[in-house]
């Protein structure tokens, strides 16, 4: 019996847009290159979000699928960008399991058994090794030492995203542990899995070339699709069939019996390709168009939906087009005011708090954080208090449903609600860091009508110019009261009519480029209180 087993591991779906490039003709045709050629016991697809359309229709059942919450972090270091949460969990999954991991773009040339009697196989990226040991094709028996090293030195894993440390630990990283342990690893040349290279000159070998590219020595070609998409995207296979370069020669006998027309783009995508065709005026005319459009449409229907659901219609709509700006990894983002030195300040002070107000009560406490988005700084509270429980709420399921998946333990927890008409959670501390900002006056108004927390502690940004009367009205969304970019204007000032609460500083900071963030501690009157200050 060979010391590697023939089970295949993929790793895909560790975001919800699947960055941009949703399983396709290439994924399926890669797949079946790799079942038909490795002729594996089993194949395992470990996914976070279940891929969907037609190619994957034909796709699913030729693997066993496994729904997995891909980690968000490895030794205490957080994994921003999902290509990194991937990495870690091929290692994981072969440590376990062992086998043959393949990225999915990965087209299998012929059987990997004669590679199958060592510990660990590795190919080189670009000649002699250049770019170092690449990833996307590791194969490995169960517990092999080399593959728990390299989990090991995760240790040191500092990349934040697309950063000068991108590959250090995918690629450079192996190839300095395959130098101190050679005797653990096999490492076979740039030929058999990584070449022709994501250069522009190889990607057009590839899929612009009749001029054949020798297979002698290689096993398997990684297609790059991050580099490659252009020629990638939209593919059917009468395109395949109609073109004559390596790639399509290769991808033709896996689509025998799939009909020319499968799975080309919709009516949506023609549309648009054929308006870029147009010419670039053209194609932005009818943007603009179409977006004016689209945004009309969906006031319209606003108007038709009760108020809560509206503002929930709003709220997605903000993270799905990432209006609050977008970090190129997270599923979700709650803007840059939920990073950064603004939150470090913040964090410390609450921390602070918390802990006096429990020393107060004379027991652990609950906190319910209301518009806790992203968890961004949700975690950083909980991490720094590991006594208290934690409830996030947000008005966006989809939002929730992640954090619950993500991140919810027997201390944490995520509600969906509406902060401005739904039942509140009970809780003895409740935090509202930068949310009514975005909310109208009635509706800021009511929430502190509702809520009955005996620590209420409000952020909200100011401009660090106040021009205007105080807590000018605006519709429900994105957006605030102030324009941040020239420092003028004014935020939301619960001390000042309509709302005329008690609201006590205790902390603030900046963010740039014009913006003051105060946190207070807020004690909202009765309404004949309130009644008797509007009056003065």
């Amino acid at each position: 019996m060979p010391r590697i087993p023939k089970i295949l591991h993929y790793v895909f779906g560790m975001a919800s847009d699947f960055g941009g490039k949703p399983w396709s003709l290439v994924h399926h045709v890669c797949l079946k290159s790799a079942v038909e050629r490795i002729k594996p016991d089993q194949v395992f697809l470990y996914y976070e979000y279940e891929p969907t359309g037609r190619w994957w229709k034909l796709s699913r059942p030729l693997v066993t699928l496994v729904k997995i919450a891909a980690p968000r972090e490895i030794f205490g270091r957080p994994l921003a960008h999902v290509a990194h949460r991937a990495d870690v969990v091929r290692l994981q999954k072969l440590i376990d399991h062992g086998g043959i991991y393949l990225d999915a773009d990965v087209l299998v040339q012929r059987s990997f058994d004669d590679l199958l009697d060592h510990a660990t196989v590795l190919g080189l990226e670009g000649a002699g090794g250049e770019w170092g040991l690449a990833n996307a094709v590791i194969l490995a028996e169960p517990q092999a030492p080399f593959l728990k090293r390299w989990l090991a030195e995760y240790k040191t894993f500092r990349s934040k995203g697309r950063d000068e440390f991108w590959n250090e630990h995918s690629v450079h990283l192996p190839s300095q542990l395959a130098r101190k342990f050679p005797n653990e690893i096999t490492v076979l040349s740039h030929k058999a899995f990584y070449w022709p290279l994501w250069t522009d000159d190889h990607l057009k070998l590839v899929f612009e070339s009749a001029d054949e590219i020798l297979q002698d020595d290689t096993y398997a070609n990684h297609l790059w699709e991050a580099k490659a998409w252009r020629y990638l995207e939209d593919l059917t296979p009468g395109k395949v069939r109609s073109s004559d370069t390596n790639f399509h020669r290769w991808a033709a006998p896996l689509l025998r019996e799939v009909p020319d027309d499968y799975g080309g783009p919709n009516l949506a995508r023609r549309l648009e390709k054929a308006a870029k065709k147009g010419g670039v005026a053209t194609y932005s005319v009818g943007r603009k168009v179409k977006n004016r459009t689209i945004k009309t449409l969906r006031k319209v229907k606003r108007l038709a939906m009760n108020p809560s659901n509206a503002r929930r219609d709003i709220f997605s709509e903000i993270y799905d087009k990432k209006l609050w700006g977008s970090d190129q990894s997270s599923r979700f983002f709650s803007g840059v005011g939920s990073r950064g030195e603004a939150v470090d300040v913040y964090v410390s002070n609450i921390v602070k708090l918390i802990k006096q107000d429990a020393e107060s009560l004379g027991r652990p406490v609950s906190v319910v954080d209301l518009g806790c988005g992203d968890f961004q700084v949700g975690q950083a509270l909980v991490s720094q208090l590991p006594g208290i429980t934690y409830i996030g709420c947000d008005i966006v399921p989809e939002l929730i449903d992640y954090n619950r998946k993500a991140f919810g333990s027997s201390r944490i927890r995520f509600e969906l609600l509406d902060i401005v008409s739904s039942e509140l959670p009970k809780g003895d501390i409740c935090l509202v860091r930068q949310v009514l900002q975005h909310l109208s006056n009635r509706e800021i108004a009511s929430f502190l009508e509702r809520q009955s927390y005996a620590h209420l502690y409000i952020t909200e940004g100011h401009p660090d110019h106040r021009t205007g009367t105080p807590n000018p009205d605006k519709l429900t969304g994105a957006d605030v009261r102030f324009d941040w970019r020239t420092g003028k204007g004014r935020g939301v000032e619960l001390d000042q009519a309509p709302f005329c609460c008690v609201a006590e500083e205790v902390c603030r900071t900046t963010a740039p480029p014009h913006e003051i963030i105060i946190t207070s501690r807020v004690t909202v009157p009765s309404k004949a209180a309130q009644r008797q200050a509007q009056s003065k």
